[in-house]
C-alpha cells in the first residue's frame, strides 16, 4: 500500500464576509521554497477570477505562517468559488503540492453603477462610486502623478474631513516608499499582506480613521509603485475602499 503523502501547503481558513465583498481571507500554514505560495480564485465551473503570489513567514524545510487578503472582483449575486494553493515548481513551473477549499463571495451588485478611470499616463484602470468626484481639491505632485477621488467637490487647499467625508489618493513613483512604511509600522499599524489586481501587495491599517494615511497599500508592477491610500473620519468609507481595491488594474511589467 502506497503511503498518502504528507501535505506542505494546509489551509485553515478560506473565508469572506458579506460587509466586505471584494476581500478573501487566507490563513494556514505551508513549508515551501523561499516562502513563496501562489494562490488562484476560481468559479466552481473554472473560470478564473484573481490569481497571485504571496510569502509565507519561513521557508522550507521550515514551515511558515501564512496570512493575506487577496482583493477580488466581487459578483452581482452570491456565487460559490474554490480557492486554491500550490508551489510552482522553480525546475518547469508546473503546479506542485496544490490544495483546495470551497468558499462563498458574497456580492456587490451597486460595481455596476460605478464609474470607470484610466490614468493618462500610467494606464491603470479603476472604478469609484457614482457620487464621488475626479481630481477635486490640492495635489502633490499634480495629476496625473496623483489621482484623487472624494465625496466632495470643493477645491479649497485645506478641508478638515467630516464623518460624511472620504479621499482615495492614488500615486505612481519609480521610488519605493520604504522609509513612509517603516514609519507607519513604528506608529503600530496594522500590517497585512494582500494579493491585489494579480500582485503581491501590503497594507497598513490605523486602529483609527483620520484624515491623512489612515488605510494605505503599496504594490509594484514592472519598476513602478502604486500606492493607494483612504483618508477617512470614520468606518463608514472602509467597505468602499475594499471594493475600489477590487476594481484596480494595473499594466503589465515595462
Amino acid at each position: 500500500m502506497t503511503p498518502t503523502p504528507e501535505p506542505h501547503i494546509i489551509l485553515s481558513t478560506v473565508s469572506s464576509q458579506a460587509d466586505t465583498p471584494g476581500l478573501l481571507h487566507v490563513a494556514g500554514r505551508a513549508q515551501v521554497f523561499e516562502a513563496t505560495l501562489s494562490l488562484r480564485l476560481r468559479t466552481v465551473d473554472g473560470k478564473l477570477i484573481a490569481s497571485g503570489v504571496t510569502r509565507v513567514s519561513r521557508g522550507a524545510p521550515d514551515w511558515g505562517e501564512l496570512a493575506v487578503d487577496i482583493v477580488y472582483p466581487p459578483p452581482a449575486q452570491e456565487q460559490r468559488a474554490v480557492l486554491e494553493a500550490f508551489e510552482e515548481s522553480m525546475k518547469d513551473g508546473s503546479e506542485q503540492n496544490l490544495v483546495s477549499m470551497a468558499v462563498i463571495l458574497h456580492p456587490a451588485p451597486e460595481l455596476a453603477q460605478w464609474k470607470a478611470y484610466t490614468n493618462p499616463v500610467f494606464s491603470f484602470q479603476v472604478c469609484y462610486p457614482p457620487t464621488w468626484f475626479l481630481n477635486q481639491g490640492t495635489f502633490g505632485p499634480p495629476p496625473p502623478d496623483t489621482t484623487k477621488f472624494s465625496t466632495y467637490s470643493a477645491t479649497a487647499e485645506v478641508r478638515t474631513l467630516g464623518t460624511g467625508d472620504a479621499e482615495v489618493w492614488i500615486g505612481a513613483s519609480d521610488t519605493p516608499s520604504l522609509a513612509e512604511m517603516q514609519d507607519l509600522e513604528a506608529k503600530g499599524y496594522q500590517k497585512r499582506l494582500l494579493v491585489v489586481a494579480g500582485r503581491s501587495a501590503v497594507r497598513y491599517t490605523d486602529s483609527s480613521p483620520h484624515h491623512g494615511i489612515y488605510d494605505v497599500v503599496y504594490t509594484v508592477s514592472g519598476t513602478r509603485e502604486y500606492r493607494i491610500h483612504l483618508s477617512a473620519a470614520s468606518h463608514a468609507f472602509d467597505a468602499t475602499f475594499n471594493l475600489l481595491l477590487s476594481t484596480l488594474t494595473l499594466p503589465g511589467a515595462e
